[in-house]
């Protein structure tokens, strides 16, 4: 049994036809036969009935499709692993908050890109306890994330400041403030962050110190999602204003006194690619000097 018989199976399975298999697999027809032949002798028994030039899964083919897709996935995953090692000093993973895809992560990647243009990059989203939970794991390198725990033993550097706004529909009342005090907030519908999200604990924080109650009437992960219901008149927000953005049917209105969450990079001096992780640092140091 070999990886070439169990695609042309696979792809019989689909086609049910030599040809159209062969012109999938851009190999010659008779390269497909040969194939499903060898799989068939080596497991002993025919997989497929024959009508012609037609072939149609039989029971046995039936019940052993399953189990070859299963091989060839595991195939596929030996062969990233492999390269993931193979390219161990020539590979940055990078995890970032869902909120941050538009704006930092662009320019991060750019940044280091420009110095090491032969390194390759993979980036994978998540919420900041995921995000450090791979750090510690050694499933990522870096994290463009608010700041980590004291106790993660991360290492981290600020990259920017986002400052947090009240979000208003553009015809509410606060739309025509330049500043709003929280005491504004007193008693308004409003669209929270959900308990798996970073910004949940900051926007209580806040609220609670002020001494603000809200009617929290959702809730939710995704900020895109909260704009919109926001813009819709559903509530009032708490919102990260992103630089350069703007959300039709949004106000954005600052805080008296103001407030921001601040973002940068988390690496582990442990990771795998620490070296690559304190290059991009040092790039990002000196391009914020």
């Amino acid at each position: 049994m070999d990886e070439q018989a169990l695609r042309a199976f696979l792809s019989l399975a689909q086609t049910e036809n030599t040809r159209d298999t062969g012109a999938e697999l851009a190999v010659n027809q008779s390269n497909v036969s040969r194939a499903l032949a060898r799989l068939e002798a080596s497991i002993g028994m025919p997989l497929f009935a024959r009508h012609g030039k037609r072939l149609e899964l039989n029971a046995n083919g039936v019940a052993f499709r399953a189990d070859a897709a299963a091989v060839l996935d595991a195939y596929e995953s030996a062969r990233r692993h492999a390269e993931t090692i193979a390219d161990a000093g020539r590979l940055l993973r990078i995890g970032f908050l869902h909120s941050l895809a538009r704006w930092l992560v662009p320019d991060v990647v750019g940044t280091f890109r420009a110095s090491q243009p032969d390194v390759r990059v993979t980036l994978r989203q998540g919420f900041s306890r995921d995000l450090q939970g791979w750090l510690a794991l050694d499933a990522i390198d870096v994290a463009l994330c608010t700041a980590p725990p004291a106790t993660s033993g991360a290492q981290w550097m600020p990259l920017a400041e986002e400052p947090l706004c009240v979000a208003v529909p553009e015809w509410h009342p606060l739309a025509e403030h330049e500043r709003v005090e929280l005491a504004a907030l007193q008693g308004e519908d409003f669209i929270g962050f959900s308990r798996i999200t970073e910004m949940r604990p900051i926007i209580s924080g806040i609220l609670a110190d002020a001494g603000v109650a809200v009617n929290v009437t959702f809730e939710s992960s995704e900020i895109d999602t909260m704009r919109s219901l926001v813009a819709g008149g559903l509530g009032l927000s708490i919102l990260p204003r992103t630089p350069g953005r703007s959300d039709p049917g949004v106000v954005y209105v600052p805080f008296d006194p103001p407030f921001a969450r601040i973002l940068g990079i988390s690496w582990s001096e442990s990771a795998q690619g620490a070296t690559l992780a304190r290059e991009l640092v040092a790039a990002l140091r000196a391009a914020h000097t």
